[in-house]
């Protein structure tokens, strides 16, 4: 008689103790799974990009960014770079965005013609509409066998995807300009005039201007006074840009020195008529918006935020003329403007919020007095480098943290750390003015380390804002073998590194001691 609840009541204990099993086994943590292997991997290259746009053929050249309100859209025009080797390249493409986080279509809006035409090949220019909603696209017309071999050329829309070309409006240089270097039309609205103003880039005395022209109707141009007080400056000033914030005016242009790399660059001044000084303000009078990965970088607004694009070369060393190649994938930052009329490239918010999906990481191994985990971090010289190695990112990621310098001079992350680490790719920061352009700086160094010696590559550089706590908080964004680095958000540094795409990666110090704290690494949810 009592065998029954005896055993009623261990079938319930036992179907108890198997729940609080399961629950348990449930709620059992799962052991962090990384790629804990640090052999070099060599990958190759292929199709698109989704966060820095490249389409799934060709290179983003020059960019054309215009804001059609009409549709809250950014029409991001460019040169499409083929490289096939055909008699005519270049033709103007379209991809669009709402916030520069994604991209969407890969459509072409102005073609080439023959090779025997002035379109063999077209050049930058922009995009603007006048008071009825037609929008007018000038560019440029290039083919070396021809003179001029640079026109001004004018096509038109009414939809911003079918455009008719204008043959009648064609104009080449003036008098007393180079007729073979006239290129890049940039037009803008001055409410100085009551007209629009059209820059142009060309050479006069072998020295860079801006020929200037103005018209009330965007058909019909008369020549003004050029835009001269740059020819100490550079050989020639490629893709101008002005425009207005607050009540300042800035001209912005990406400069040829073959003393020098090729860098985009910006003025300020209280008119559209000059003069344009540098901006300097306590940190400096840094005049550029990133370094020699960044080229061609021309703007547009939505009203309120302001972004400039540019393209960030496939090179990673320059050639024979001190360049690097040209067109790659695009780059787009959001510009700041300080109270000091200085204006600070930082990362857009919607790059920033793409990379939300936390992912693990893991310090596989350290070299020299490294403490801490879980993200923070001490890092000590002793006597040489001392550096922690993190794994491989396989997919496009967002690395974030912050590092307090206030006891070191130089620290920085090394990409493409992988078997011994006997050639890296490193991002340093020198927090001194000890170095070749004595300023506080940024640099991309190849640095080799062999039997016979220790070899370190300049191949990039822009100036660094050091705050006076000397903490840095900085983003770096990596997709395939781009990565722009923000700092603070003052500074951008974009650069191309091949060997950094699903290889290891290092924090280092150089100098002192740095403090890392709040490390997380994201990727997208895609």
């Amino acid at each position: 008689m009592k065998i029954l609840p005896l055993l009623l009541l261990q079938i319930i204990l036992f179907l108890s103790t198997s729940c609080s099993k399961s629950e348990e086994e449930d709620t059992e943590e799962v052991p962090v799974v990384v790629d804990t292997t640090t052999t070099c991997r060599s990958v190759v290259e292929s199709g698109g990009y989704s966060t820095f746009y490249k389409p799934q053929s060709g290179y983003v050249g020059d960019p054309m960014p215009y804001f059609n309100s009409d549709d809250d859209k950014f029409y991001l025009f460019y040169l499409q770079d083929w490289r096939n080797g055909a008699t005519t390249e270049h033709p103007i493409y379209c991809t669009t965005t709402s916030d520069y986080g994604t991209f969407s279509g890969f459509t072409q809006a102005i073609p080439t013609e023959t090779a025997d035409s002035q379109e063999a090949y077209l050049g930058t220019g922009s995009f603007i509409r006048n008071s009825e909603g037609k929008l007018y696209g000038y560019y440029t017309g290039h083919n070396g066998s021809l003179y001029p071999a640079e026109k001004v050329m004018l096509a038109t829309s009414t939809d911003m995807k079918t455009f008719t070309k204008v043959p009648s409006f064609t104009f080449e240089a003036p008098d007393g300009y180079d007729k073979n270097n006239f290129r890049d039309p940039c037009v803008y609205y001055d409410p100085n005039k009551s007209a629009y103003v059209m820059l142009v880039t060309s050479t006069k005395d072998g020295k860079g201007v801006l020929v200037r022209y103005k018209s009330t109707d965007l058909e019909n141009w008369d020549l003004i006074s050029p835009l001269t007080e740059f020819n100490s400056d550079a050989e020639i000033l490629e893709c101008p840009d002005i425009f207005k914030i607050g009540n300042k005016w800035y001209l912005v242009f990406s400069r040829i020195n073959r003393d020098e790399h090729r860098k985009t660059f910006y003025r300020i001044s209280d008119s559209p008529d000059g003069p344009w000084v540098r901006c300097e303000d306590a940190t400096g009078h840094h005049e550029t918006l990133d370094g020699l990965y960044f080229y061609a970088g021309k703007t547009t607004s939505n009203g309120t935020d302001r972004y400039i694009s540019g393209w960030c070369s496939t090179g990673q060393e320059v050639n024979g003329n001190n360049e690097l190649d040209w067109a790659g994938s695009l780059i787009t930052h959001k510009l700041v403007q300080q109270a000091s009329g200085k204006l600070y490239p930082t990362i857009p918010e919607a790059v920033d919020n793409k990379f939300n999906v936390p992912t693990e990481f893991l310090k596989l191994k350290s070299e020299g007095d490294v403490s801490g985990e879980a993200g923070a971090y001490t890092l000590n010289y002793q006597n040489g480098r001392s550096y922690a190695l993190f794994n491989r990112n396989t997919v496009p990621v967002k690395i974030e943290l912050s590092i307090d310098a206030s006891q070191s001079t130089g620290f920085g992350f090394s990409f493409g750390a992988c078997d011994d680490l006997s050639q890296v790719y490193s991002v340093a920061f020198d927090l001194t003015s000890s170095n070749r352009y004595s300023m506080p700086a940024l640099f991309l160094n190849r640095e080799s380390h062999y039997s016979t010696g220790s070899y370190t590559d300049e191949l990039n550089f822009t100036p660094l804002i050091v705050p006076d706590n000397k903490i840095f908080d900085i983003k770096i964004i990596i997709e395939k073998s781009i990565c722009v680095v923000y700092v603070n958000n003052n500074v951008a540094f974009t650069n191309r590194i091949y060997k950094m795409d699903k290889n290891p990666w290092t924090i280092f110090v150089d100098n002192g001691r740095i403090d890392v704290s709040d490390l997380a690494v994201y990727k997208t949810e895609n």
